[in-house]
């Protein structure tokens, strides 16, 4: 929206590093934030608080843009510019999208991971936040491995995640038209499907392996997904995937904690009160310190409610509750320029007016200190 080189962002509350608030003005210049003051514009954050910019470490929403309805699909191009307005409109100044690489085919297919891709490469330009790839690999898509190590190779993917959802789509019969209908194909044709890649299950423990090596080898972090046991978690641990992304019981989350490995929960089963799938309470995992990681998941505006719902319940200092969607991811992902305050950091950076704390309204997004989102009645000087 704005190319500004330098700005200045007065009158708020600024959450410092240690936990403190300072209402000193903040300045940036050239994208990141100043300890000298700038001359130009500046924006008025007056009874507001100035958050560091939300880090989504999971999020597949954008798939609803580009399949809305079942067999209906829209061009990635104009999906993925319409995505970019959502997360800055919701405060998510870096995007980790769940790109999803199956034996389904489909929306989770080859053909999509590849178009997705050469959309990112085509498009960054023009998009308003830092987009990233989450690369979710599907364990029994043993044909997919070597895509998926030229996608490592390539540089293109910040997080490597082990997926395996055969045996709960086996049990899930009710959904099986859903399933089909994202896959491009026939319940028949998907269970065929299926069962093709089920019937590989003697080569996937060799997949997990070498794609896990390259993934070491190129430094690139690893998550293990919907770590069921404490055995699933301590396979993936010794191969260097040192987070758990979704644990599906408490045991796991404990474990993993007591092994120093970031834990990620999704900020909707804060936001909604619980899991939709029976998962543990996030925010009992949060308030129990057995959480360290908010996500999107599936609902971009979650991360910034699911914050400020912890803390207006008490659950912990509003400080800690906002380290699980900017802090925390970022220093899980290794990106160290941005995830807090402090001079040299990217200006990732949100306005937010929380007069009302249980329904924050957000007023300003920043993305590498452009403004990228400024809501009706915000006041820009200069």
């Amino acid at each position: 929206m704005s190319t500004i080189e330098n700005l200045a962002l007065r009158g708020g509350q600024t959450l410092r590093p240690d936990h403190s608030w300072d209402d000193a003005p903040l300045h940036v210049a050239a994208g990141l934030i100043s300890d000298a003051a700038t001359a130009g514009p500046w924006l008025d954050t007056s009874d507001c608080l100035v958050l560091p910019g939300i880090v989504d470490f999971h999020g597949d929403a954008f798939e609803r843009q580009i399949m809305p309805r079942p067999k209906v699909s829209f061009p990635l191009d104009v999906a993925l510019l319409d995505t970019d307005r959502q997360l800055a409109a919701n405060g998510i100044t870096t995007a980790l999208h769940g790109i999803t690489h199956s034996w389904e085919g489909g929306l989770r297919g080859r053909d999509t991971a590849e178009g997705l891709f050469a959309a990112f490469d085509t498009l960054r330009p023009r998009l308003q936040v830092d987009h990233r790839v989450h690369l979710r690999f599907e364990c029994h898509n043993v044909e997919g491995e070597d895509d998926a190590q030229r996608w490592l190779q390539s540089g293109r993917v910040s997080l490597l995640a082990f997926n395996e959802h055969i045996d709960a789509m086996r049990k899930r019969t009710h959904k099986l038209q859903e399933y089909a209908d994202r896959a491009a194909t026939d319940i028949a044709g998907f269970q065929a499907r299926m069962e093709a890649a089920a019937a590989r299950s003697n080569e996937v423990p060799g997949v997990i392996d070498r794609l896990a090596q390259k993934a070491r080898a190129l430094n690139i972090p690893m998550a293990s997904h919907d770590d069921h046991s404490i055995a699933m978690r301590d396979a993936f641990q010794q191969r260097g995937c040192h987070i758990s992304e979704f644990p599906l019981t408490r045991e796991v989350a404990e474990h993993a904690r007591a092994n120093h490995s970031p834990v990620v929960c999704g900020a909707p089963n804060v936001l909604r009160g619980g899991s939709h799938i029976g998962a543990p309470s996030a925010a009992t995992l949060a308030a129990e310190g057995l959480c360290s990681i908010l996500a999107s998941d599936y609902y971009y505006p979650a991360p910034l409610h699911a914050a400020f719902k912890l803390a207006a319940q008490g659950l912990l200092p509003f400080a800690q509750a906002w380290a699980l969607v900017s802090h925390n991811p970022a220093q899980a992902l290794a990106l160290r320029d941005r995830g807090h305050i402090a001079t040299g950091q990217r200006a990732d950076l949100l306005v937010v007016d929380a007069l009302d704390a249980t329904l924050p309204r957000l007023v300003a997004t920043l993305a590498a200190g452009r403004i990228v989102y400024l809501a009706e009645g915000a006041r820009l000087h200069g």
